[in-house]
C-alpha cells in the first residue's frame, strides 16, 4: 500500500482505547481476514471508542454517482431504501472523496454540504483509497456541533489507514498468485530496510546474500560480497576461535551468538555482536552489529535520557529505586542520590493499592501499563506509566494536577449548567420559584453562603432586596443606601465584580463591608427594561481561590436569564394591558355593531316605509320624475340596511363564530349548491368540483366563505352561463390545504387583487347587487382559520380565488 498523503494533527494525549483499537484492527488487516468481517468489525470497534450517533464505511459506486453503505453502526442520516447515498460532486460523499478528509462543525453554518439537512449536528468524513484510487468513505455523525476534536479526526484517519491495509490484501487474494509474491516481496524489504547486518552464506561458506547494512560494517558493496568466503572478513587468530569455539556449538545446537572481530575491506578490525543460525541446506544466516557504535548510541541515549521532560523513575524487582532523572527529583522533592536504594512505598507511604496493583501486573506479564492516580504526599496528580523488564520497571511520571482541577472543574460546569437549564426551562415552576432555585444553585456551584438579587435606583441611590436565600442580613424588603453597598461598584462594571478576601483588598474601611461583613462577594448587573437589578453571591470568610473562568461565567448566564426572563415578563406585563385594551375595543366596536344594527336600521326601515306609503297614496299623482327620485331613495335606504348588516356581520367574525372541529368540505360545498340552488337555476351555472378534503375550523363559517365566492362567481360571469370549478391540492411546505374556486368570467385588473378584500370596496359599479363587503368578509374568515386569500386574475380571462385551510387535526390552529 502507498504511503498515505493525508495526515491530521495527532492527539497528544495518552489514549489507550484508540491505540489498541487500531492496533488490533490493524493485525486483522494483515492477517488477510474476511474483508466483509473487518468492515463490520471495524465500525463496530470504533463506535465504542468515540462518542457518535453513527459510523459507517461507505464504498462507492460504478459511476461515481452513488455509494452504497458496506457497514454501518446507528441510523444513517442519508441512506435510502436501498443502502446508497449520493456520491456527486455536490453531496457530502462526494466532497469527501474530492478533498480526502472533511470535518463539518456544525450542519448549520458549514460551507460543506452536511449528510443531511434535516438535523444539527457534526460530522468527520475520511476518504479511502485502494490501487490510487478513492475507493470510499469513513465517515462519523454525531448530535452536538462540537462532538469531534482533532484527536478524534486523526484517529479515524489512522483507522482509515488500516482500512486500505485490508482492501491492498483482499485485492491480493482475488489476483492469482499474488499473496507469494507480495509476501515474498514484502519479508525482502524488510531485511534490505533492516539496521542489523543480515547475510546467507551457502554451505560452502560464500556469501549467496548480504544486505545493506552488512556490506557496510565490512567496507564493502553487497554485489562484491556475494560469492565471499567468511574467512576473507575475519582476521587470522578470529577464523581459528570460529572454527574452534564456534562451529561445534552451531553444529550442536544450530545457534551461536556472542562477540566476534571482523576485518573491513581497507583491514580495519572492528568487534562486532554476532549471532548464526543454521539453515536446513547446510548454510548459515549470519546477523551482526557493530559493538562500538551501539556503545556510542547508548551514550547518546543516556544523555538524552537525563535530559527527558518527564519524571523517569527506575525500581528494580524489590521496588527499590535504581534510577531517578532530575525531573523525577524535582517533582518528588528529594535529591536523586538520596531516593537511590530507597523502597518506593517508604518514599510514598500513602499512595493507594492502585500503584502496587499496577507493578505486579507489568512485572508479571511483562506488559507496559498505564493509570492515573492522586498522591497525597505531593498533593499532585500523577499520570504513571509503567514499561517492565527482567530487572525492574522504568516508570515515566507527568505531574497532571491542573488538567485533574480542569476536568473536575468542566465536571462541576456541566452539571450546574444542566441544573440552570432544568431549573429555568420547567413549565411548572413559577417566576419566584426558579430565582429562588438559580440562587440555591449559585452558592451550592462557587460554595458561598449568600445568595440575593436586589434592585437598585441609582437616581436615589438606593439598594433594595427582591428576592434571597435564608439570610437575615438581605432579606426580601430590606433597604440600604446604595453607596454602603457592594452593588455600586457591581453595576460600573461591564462584567462580574469580584472580592475573594475584601479587607486584604482594600475594602476593610468601606461603608460596605462594615455594614454586610462579606469576605467574599461576586455580583453581575442585570440588564432589563424596566429598571437596574444586580444578581449576587457572599460569603463572611474569604476565599483561598480565585474564582475560575467557569464560576465568573455561571454567574454572568445567571444574570442573562434573569435579565431576558425580567425583559419578557416586562414585554408580556405591556402586551396584557394592550390586549386588555384591544378587547375593550372590540367590545365597544361590537356594541357599536350592534347598535347600528338595531338602532339605525330601525329610521331606515320607518324611511322605507313611508316612501312607499307615498308611493301606494299618491303614486297616481306623481310623474315620471317623481317615481324615479323616490325608486332611487328606496334603493339607497335598502342598500344602507344591507352594509349595515354586513359591518355587524363582518365584525362578530372572531367574538361569535363557533369553536373548531373537523368540517368535511365536500359536505359544506352541497350546503352551499343548496342555499343558492335559485341564483344557480335562473344563471344556468354550472358547478364542477374534484375530491374536497376534511379541514378543520368553524364549519358555520366556511359554509359563508364559499356561498360567498361562489354566489361572486356566478354575479360576474359576464354574458355566457356561468362555468364553475372546485378543486383542493395540499401543499407539502406547511400541510395546508389550497382550495381554488375557478371561474370564467370577466375578471379582475390585477392592480386591483388587494383592494377587492377591503371593506365596500366594488370594482363593477354601484348597479350590481351587494354591499361590497362580501369578499372582505371572505378574509376576515380565512384569516380566522390562519389561512390567507388570494386572486388571480385577467380582464375578460375568469379569476381564480384560492384559500388556504388547516389540515383537520392541525395542532397549530387554535379557535
Amino acid at each position: 500500500m502507498a504511503p498515505s498523503t493525508r495526515r491530521g494533527t495527532e492527539t497528544t494525549a495518552a489514549d489507550s482505547s484508540r491505540y489498541e483499537a487500531v492496533a488490533d484492527l490493524a493485525q486483522r488487516a494483515l492477517a488477510d481476514d474476511d474483508l466483509e468481517t473487518i468492515l463490520q468489525e471495524t465500525t463496530g470497534a470504533v463506535a465504542t471508542v468515540i462518542d457518535a450517533r453513527s459510523l459507517a464505511v461507505l464504498e462507492r459506486l460504478p459511476g461515481g454517482s452513488r455509494a452504497t453503505i458496506r457497514s454501518h453502526v446507528g441510523r444513517h442520516p442519508g441512506g435510502d431504501e436501498a443502502g446508497t447515498v449520493p456520491a456527486t460532486a455536490e453531496s457530502w460523499v462526494g466532497t469527501v472523496l474530492e478533498r480526502g478528509a472533511v470535518t463539518v462543525d456544525d450542519h448549520r453554518t458549514s460551507d460543506v454540504n452536511p449528510p443531511t439537512k434535516r438535523e444539527p449536528g457534526s460530522s468527520v468524513g475520511i476518504r479511502i483509497d485502494a490501487d490510487g484510487e478513492a475507493w470510499g468513505v469513513l465517515e462519523a455523525h454525531a448530535a452536538d456541533p462540537e462532538a469531534f476534536g482533532d484527536g478524534d479526526v486523526a484517529f479515524l484517519e489512522r483507522i482509515a489507514d488500516v482500512l486500505e491495509t485490508a482492501l491492498e490484501a483482499d485485492s491480493r487474494r482475488r489476483r492469482p498468485n499474488a499473496d507469494s509474491r507480495t509476501g515474498g516481496g514484502r519479508v525482502l524489504r524488510a531485511i534490505e530496510t533492516a539496521r542489523e547486518g543480515i547475510g546467507v552464506l551457502e554451505s560452502g561458506g560464500e556469501f549467496a546474500y548480504v544486505n545493506e547494512a552488512y556490506a557496510e560494517l565490512y567496507g564493502y558493496e553487497p554485489a562484491t560480497m556475494r560469492g565471499m568466503h567468511w574467512e576473507e572478513v575475519h582476521p587470522p587468530g578470529m577464523i581459528r576461535r570460529i572454527y574452534r569455539k564456534v562451529f561445534p556449538q552451531l553444529s550442536t545446537t544450530g545457534v551461536w551468538a556472542g562477540q566476534t572481530v571482523g576485518l573491513q575491506s581497507d583491514g580495519t578490525r572492528f568487534l562486532k555482536e554476532h549471532s548464526l543460525s543454521s539453515t536446513a541446506d547446510g548454510g548459515m544466516v549470519s546477523i551482526v552489529r557493530d559493538v562500538v557504535e551501539r556503545r556510542r548510541l547508548e551514550s547518546e541515549f543516556e544523555e538524552i535520557y537525563s535530559r527527558i521532560t518527564d519524571a523517569v523513575i527506575g525500581l528494580d524487582v524489590d521496588w527499590t529505586f535504581t534510577h531517578v532523572n532530575d525531573r523525577a527529583a524535582e517533582l518528588i522533592g528529594i535529591e536523586d542520590r538520596e531516593l537511590l536504594g530507597r523502597s518506593f512505598w517508604t518514599v510514598f507511604p500513602d499512595v493507594d493499592e492502585t500503584f502496587e496493583a499496577e507493578f505486579r501486573t507489568a512485572m508479571e506479564g511483562q506488559e507496559p501499563t498505564s493509570f492515573e492516580a492522586y498522591v497525597p504526599v505531593l498533593e499532585s496528580w500523577l499520570e504513571v506509566s509503567v514499561y517492565p523488564s527482567e530487572t525492574g520497571l522504568s516508570i515515566y511520571l507527568r505531574d497532571i494536577t491542573d488538567r485533574k482541577t480542569a476536568e473536575r472543574e468542566l465536571r462541576e460546569s456541566n452539571w450546574a449548567l444542566r441544573q440552570l437549564y432544568e431549573i429555568t426551562a420547567d413549565p411548572e415552576r413559577s417566576f419566584e420559584e426558579k430565582v429562588t432555585e438559580l440562587l440555591e444553585l449559585g452558592r451550592e456551584r462557587l460554595g458561598l453562603e449568600v445568595g440575593f438579587v436586589a434592585s437598585v435606583d441609582t437616581e436615589a441611590g438606593q439598594f433594595e432586596v427582591v428576592h434571597a436565600t435564608a439570610d437575615d442580613r438581605v432579606r426580601p424588603g430590606k433597604t440600604a443606601p446604595l453607596s454602603e453597598t457592594y452593588c455600586r461598584q457591581t453595576i460600573e462594571t461591564m462584567e462580574p465584580f469580584v472580592l475573594t478576601d475584601a479587607p486584604a483588598e482594600g475594602w476593610a474601611d468601606d461603608r460596605a463591608y462594615r455594614r454586610w461583613g462579606f469576605d467574599t462577594y461576586v455580583g453581575c448587573e442585570i440588564p432589563a427594561g424596566d429598571g437596574t437589578r444586580t444578581v449576587c453571591f457572599a460569603a463572611d470568610d474569604a476565599r483561598s481561590e480565585p474564582l475560575t473562568p467557569a464560576e465568573r461565567g455561571f454567574v454572568e448566564l445567571a444574570a442573562q436569564w434573569l435579565s431576558y426572563e425580567l425583559e419578557r415578563r416586562h414585554h408580556q406585563t405591556e402586551l396584557e394591558e394592550l390586549v386588555g385594551e384591544l378587547e375593550a375595543s372590540n367590545e365597544r366596536l361590537e356594541q357599536f355593531a350592534y347598535a347600528a344594527s338595531h338602532d339605525l336600521q330601525e329610521p331606515l326601515r320607518m324611511v322605507t316605509s313611508y316612501l312607499r306609503l307615498i308611493e301606494d297614496r299618491y303614486g297616481d299623482e306623481l310623474d315620471e320624475d317623481a317615481e324615479e327620485f323616490l325608486e332611487y331613495a328606496v334603493d339607497g335606504a335598502d342598500r344602507m340596511r344591507e352594509m349595515i348588516e354586513g359591518l355587524l356581520e363582518y365584525s362578530r367574525v372572531d367574538t361569535r363564530g363557533d369553536s373548531f372541529e373537523t368540517v368535511d368540505l365536500e359536505c359544506v360545498l352541497e350546503a352551499v349548491r343548496s342555499d343558492i340552488r335559485v341564483q344557480i337555476a335562473e344563471s344556468d351555472a354550472e358547478i364542477t368540483a374534484s375530491p374536497l378534503p376534511r379541514v378543520r375550523g368553524d364549519s358555520g363559517q366556511l359554509r359563508q366563505l364559499f356561498q360567498n365566492l361562489l354566489s361572486n362567481a356566478i354575479k360576474y360571469s359576464g354574458d355566457d352561463p356561468p362555468r364553475i370549478d372546485v378543486s383542493a391540492e395540499r401543499s407539502r411546505a406547511d400541510g395546508y390545504w389550497r382550495v381554488a374556486v375557478r371561474d370564467e368570467g370577466v375578471g379582475i385588473d390585477p392592480e386591483e387583487s388587494e383592494r377587492i378584500f377591503d371593506v365596500f370596496q366594488r370594482l363593477h359599479g354601484h348597479d350590481e347587487p351587494g354591499a361590497g363587503i362580501g369578499l372582505a368578509l371572505c378574509q376576515r374568515i380565512v384569516e380566522r382559520h390562519d389561512g390567507e386569500i388570494r386572486v388571480d386574475s385577467e380582464p375578460g380571462e375568469g379569476s381564480t380565488f384560492t384559500v388556504t385551510l388547516p389540515p383537520a387535526g392541525n395542532a397549530r390552529v387554535e379557535s
